[in-house]
Protein backbone atom coordinates (compact mmCIF):
# COMPACT_ATOMS: atom_id res chain seq x y z
CA UNK A 1 0.00 0.00 0.00
CA UNK A 2 1.26 3.61 -0.93
CA UNK A 3 1.59 5.96 1.63
CA UNK A 4 -1.16 8.64 1.70
CA UNK A 5 -0.64 11.66 -0.20
CA UNK A 6 -0.92 14.01 2.10
CA UNK A 7 2.84 12.95 3.35
CA UNK A 8 3.83 13.09 -0.47
CA UNK A 9 2.50 15.81 -2.94
CA UNK A 10 2.28 19.62 -2.06
CA UNK A 11 -0.55 21.82 -3.35
CA UNK A 12 0.81 24.67 -5.65
CA UNK A 13 -2.05 26.13 -7.22
CA UNK A 14 -6.13 26.06 -7.81
CA UNK A 15 -8.74 27.08 -10.10
CA UNK A 16 -12.16 26.68 -10.39
CA UNK A 17 -15.01 27.39 -12.78
CA UNK A 18 -18.62 28.18 -11.65
CA UNK A 19 -20.93 28.16 -14.60
CA UNK A 20 -24.81 29.53 -13.29
CA UNK A 21 -27.81 28.89 -14.78
CA UNK A 22 -30.90 31.29 -15.27
CA UNK A 23 -32.82 28.18 -13.21
CA UNK A 24 -30.46 28.37 -10.58
CA UNK A 25 -28.78 24.99 -10.44
CA UNK A 26 -24.53 26.24 -9.93
CA UNK A 27 -21.77 24.09 -11.67
CA UNK A 28 -18.55 24.45 -10.39
CA UNK A 29 -15.05 22.40 -11.99
CA UNK A 30 -12.69 23.00 -9.24
CA UNK A 31 -8.89 21.98 -9.67
CA UNK A 32 -5.91 21.43 -7.50
CA UNK A 33 -2.23 21.02 -8.98
CA UNK A 34 0.09 19.41 -6.72
CA UNK A 35 3.54 19.09 -7.38
CA UNK A 36 4.48 15.61 -7.45
CA UNK A 37 8.23 14.95 -7.32
CA UNK A 38 7.55 11.03 -6.29
CA UNK A 39 4.89 9.78 -8.30
CA UNK A 40 2.57 8.95 -5.93
CA UNK A 41 -0.48 10.24 -7.82
CA UNK A 42 1.33 8.49 -11.49
CA UNK A 43 1.40 5.21 -9.01
CA UNK A 44 -2.08 5.45 -8.43
CA UNK A 45 -3.25 5.88 -11.87
CA UNK A 46 -2.03 3.30 -12.52
CA UNK A 47 -4.01 0.81 -9.87
CA UNK A 48 -7.67 0.80 -10.14
CA UNK A 49 -8.02 -0.40 -7.02
CA UNK A 50 -5.47 2.00 -5.87
CA UNK A 51 -7.32 4.48 -8.09
CA UNK A 52 -11.03 4.00 -6.67
CA UNK A 53 -9.76 4.37 -2.75
CA UNK A 54 -8.37 7.36 -3.76
CA UNK A 55 -10.80 9.05 -5.55
CA UNK A 56 -13.39 7.95 -2.20
CA UNK A 57 -11.12 9.45 0.20
CA UNK A 58 -10.72 12.34 -2.13
CA UNK A 59 -14.26 12.84 -3.12
CA UNK A 60 -15.26 11.95 1.17
CA UNK A 61 -12.79 14.90 2.28
CA UNK A 62 -13.97 17.92 -0.27
CA UNK A 63 -17.54 16.87 0.95
CA UNK A 64 -16.82 17.21 4.53
CA UNK A 65 -15.65 20.65 3.71
CA UNK A 66 -18.31 21.68 1.93
CA UNK A 67 -20.28 20.85 4.50
CA UNK A 68 -18.62 22.94 6.91
CA UNK A 69 -18.91 26.14 4.94
CA UNK A 70 -22.14 28.17 4.56
CA UNK A 71 -23.76 29.13 1.32
CA UNK A 72 -26.77 30.69 0.70
CA UNK A 73 -29.12 32.15 -2.49
CA UNK A 74 -31.27 34.41 -1.90
CA UNK A 75 -31.27 33.68 1.91
CA UNK A 76 -31.88 29.78 1.66
CA UNK A 77 -29.27 27.34 2.68
CA UNK A 78 -28.50 25.70 -0.16
CA UNK A 79 -25.91 22.52 -0.60
CA UNK A 80 -22.63 21.36 -2.71
CA UNK A 81 -22.75 17.89 -3.75
CA UNK A 82 -19.10 16.64 -4.84
CA UNK A 83 -20.82 14.71 -7.78
CA UNK A 84 -17.34 13.26 -9.43
CA UNK A 85 -13.56 12.93 -8.76
CA UNK A 86 -10.71 12.08 -11.29
CA UNK A 87 -6.79 12.16 -10.90
CA UNK A 88 -5.14 13.65 -14.17
CA UNK A 89 -1.27 13.86 -14.31
CA UNK A 90 -0.16 17.15 -16.43
CA UNK A 91 2.32 15.76 -18.83
CA UNK A 92 5.36 15.30 -18.72
CA UNK A 93 5.88 17.09 -15.32
CA UNK A 94 5.78 16.18 -11.85
CA UNK A 95 2.86 18.26 -11.53
CA UNK A 96 -1.04 16.59 -11.25
CA UNK A 97 -4.32 17.81 -10.92
CA UNK A 98 -7.22 16.44 -8.96
CA UNK A 99 -10.45 17.43 -10.07
CA UNK A 100 -13.82 17.91 -8.59
CA UNK A 101 -17.10 18.63 -10.31
CA UNK A 102 -19.84 19.85 -7.82
CA UNK A 103 -23.26 20.72 -7.97
CA UNK A 104 -25.78 23.22 -6.16
CA UNK A 105 -29.40 24.68 -6.46
CA UNK A 106 -30.85 27.64 -5.53
CA UNK A 107 -33.72 29.59 -6.27
CA UNK A 108 -33.63 32.74 -8.55
CA UNK A 109 -36.11 35.37 -8.35
CA UNK A 110 -36.88 38.73 -10.75
CA UNK A 111 -34.74 41.21 -9.63
CA UNK A 112 -32.03 41.58 -7.50
CA UNK A 113 -30.15 37.92 -6.49
CA UNK A 114 -27.21 37.38 -3.98
CA UNK A 115 -24.97 34.16 -3.41
CA UNK A 116 -23.95 34.84 0.42
CA UNK A 117 -20.82 32.28 1.18
CA UNK A 118 -19.09 31.95 4.62
CA UNK A 119 -15.77 30.60 4.94
CA UNK A 120 -13.30 30.48 7.41
CA UNK A 121 -10.37 33.05 6.89
CA UNK A 122 -7.19 32.16 6.23
CA UNK A 123 -3.95 32.82 4.41
CA UNK A 124 -3.90 31.38 0.71
CA UNK A 125 -1.29 28.68 0.40
CA UNK A 126 -0.53 28.74 -2.87
CA UNK A 127 -2.15 31.56 -6.15
CA UNK A 128 -5.88 30.28 -7.31
CA UNK A 129 -8.59 31.78 -9.44
CA UNK A 130 -11.98 31.89 -9.98
CA UNK A 131 -14.28 32.35 -12.49
CA UNK A 132 -17.97 32.45 -12.25
CA UNK A 133 -19.93 32.38 -15.66
CA UNK A 134 -23.75 33.89 -15.54
CA UNK A 135 -26.51 33.59 -18.20
CA UNK A 136 -25.63 35.80 -21.33
CA UNK A 137 -27.17 39.13 -20.21
CA UNK A 138 -26.89 38.89 -16.36
CA UNK A 139 -25.97 42.36 -14.68
CA UNK A 140 -23.29 42.02 -12.01
CA UNK A 141 -24.10 44.94 -9.48
CA UNK A 142 -21.91 44.40 -6.09
CA UNK A 143 -18.93 42.00 -5.22
CA UNK A 144 -17.87 41.67 -1.41
CA UNK A 145 -15.07 39.41 -1.45
CA UNK A 146 -11.01 39.58 0.28
CA UNK A 147 -10.24 38.35 -3.24
CA UNK A 148 -9.04 40.76 -6.03
CA UNK A 149 -11.76 40.71 -8.71
CA UNK A 150 -12.67 42.11 -12.04
CA UNK A 151 -16.21 42.37 -13.75
CA UNK A 152 -16.68 42.26 -17.72
CA UNK A 153 -20.09 41.89 -18.33
CA UNK A 154 -21.94 38.52 -17.38
CA UNK A 155 -18.28 36.92 -16.15
CA UNK A 156 -16.59 37.56 -12.37
CA UNK A 157 -12.68 36.79 -12.31
CA UNK A 158 -11.72 36.28 -8.79
CA UNK A 159 -7.80 35.35 -7.71
CA UNK A 160 -5.77 35.45 -4.51
CA UNK A 161 -1.94 34.82 -4.78
CA UNK A 162 0.04 33.11 -2.32
CA UNK A 163 0.13 34.47 1.29
CA UNK A 164 -3.20 36.84 0.64
CA UNK A 165 -5.73 36.88 3.28
CA UNK A 166 -9.09 35.22 1.53
CA UNK A 167 -12.18 33.54 3.11
CA UNK A 168 -14.67 35.22 5.62
CA UNK A 169 -17.80 36.92 4.11
CA UNK A 170 -18.91 36.80 0.42
CA UNK A 171 -21.56 38.42 -1.80
CA UNK A 172 -21.93 38.60 -5.26
CA UNK A 173 -25.85 40.52 -5.68
CA UNK A 174 -27.01 40.12 -10.12
CA UNK A 175 -30.02 40.54 -11.85
CA UNK A 176 -30.34 37.91 -14.82
CA UNK A 177 -32.31 39.04 -17.58
CA UNK A 178 -35.61 38.92 -18.27
CA UNK A 179 -36.85 35.79 -20.10
CA UNK A 180 -37.52 37.04 -23.98
CA UNK A 181 -41.20 35.87 -24.78
CA UNK A 182 -42.02 33.27 -27.17
CA UNK A 183 -42.57 34.97 -30.69
CA UNK A 184 -46.78 34.73 -30.93
CA UNK A 185 -47.45 36.33 -27.42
Amino acid sequence: MLEGADEMVDPVHADSFFSVSATGEIHERLAFEYYDPDGYYRKVTQDDALLTDEIRKLATNMQFFLDKERVEINDERVRSIVEFVDIFPKGKSDVVAVVYLIDFFGRFRVGTNKIETWLEEETAPYDFEIMWRFPSGTRITEIESLLDFEIYDNLVSLWALDGSDVGGYERMEFVLPVPARPLGD
